[in-house]
């Protein structure tokens, strides 16, 4: 790679085993004119630290990464033994393709059960192919990491995130992370969820360690881990 990118190697381990560990190797670029997503945001390691904590919940599930940018918590699904994972992104961001590729060459023993998708949630003809190729069967579990960053985009996503639910009724559920940047972040999601008849849970970051990995990224930011689900009509 050029010198606007670095590798990472990040590593999540149980309390005193670490004959259970992994270590997954990312690589970003620090060219922000290429994406801010191109980057190792606080929130990604703490959701790929819930999916190894969890890691019997992803266990041969079919797992879809939205907005994946550096990829981390779906490489880390990947290789706890998710059965497949997809991992999408926007096609305008021209270097996300070269930069995943070569992340998964970083990581051999999982690139065989990784697929690469373009997918812009403002684009319907791209949403449809994503849910043409890989709905009903084939996505158990949809994660996204930092992905509800700017507010104008709110709505979208949770449009994209209503119509994925249709294709999997009420077995399909989002999980994610968000960086409490100002009081209104959450107001505003928590408002627009119940508009769209969706359903938060906050789940606590000491329920999974996740208030203490990796400090020298996570330190200072206040970061919410939570899913969401359709409403189930009564």
């Amino acid at each position: 790679m050029t010198n606007m990118h670095t590798s990472r190697q990040l590593t999540f381990a149980d309390d005193n085993n670490d004959k259970t560990s992994i270590s997954v190797t990312i690589l970003e670029t620090f060219d922000t004119s290429a994406s801010y997503g191109l980057y190792l945001w606080p929130c990604s390691p703490i959701l790929a630290q819930y999916i190894w904590y969890n890691r019997n919940d992803f266990i041969g599930k079919n797992i879809l990464e939205i907005g994946a940018g550096t990829s981390l918590p779906g490489l880390v699904a990947a290789k706890i033994g998710a059965q497949n994972v997809i991992l999408c992104d926007n096609p305008k961001i021209d270097k996300w393709l070269p930069l995943i590729r070569e992340t998964m060459k970083l990581n051999m023993m999982i690139a065989d059960r990784i697929c690469i998708e373009f997918l812009d949630w403002y684009d319907e003809e791209s949403i449809d192919g994503v849910i043409k190729k890989y709905f009903p069967s084939d996505v158990d579990i949809i994660i996204g990491s930092d992905i509800f960053f700017d507010k104008k985009d709110f709505e979208t996503i949770l449009a994209l995130l209503d119509k994925l639910f249709t294709y999997k009724n009420s077995s399909l559920k989002f999980i994610g992370t968000i960086e409490r940047r100002s009081r209104s972040t959450i107001l505003k999601l928590n408002h627009l969820i119940y508009a769209w008849n969706m359903t938060l849970d906050i789940v606590p970051l000491n329920s999974f360690n996740g208030d203490a990995i990796h400090p020298n990224i996570i330190a200072g930011h206040d970061i919410v881990l939570f899913s969401i689900v359709k409403t189930t009509q009564k």
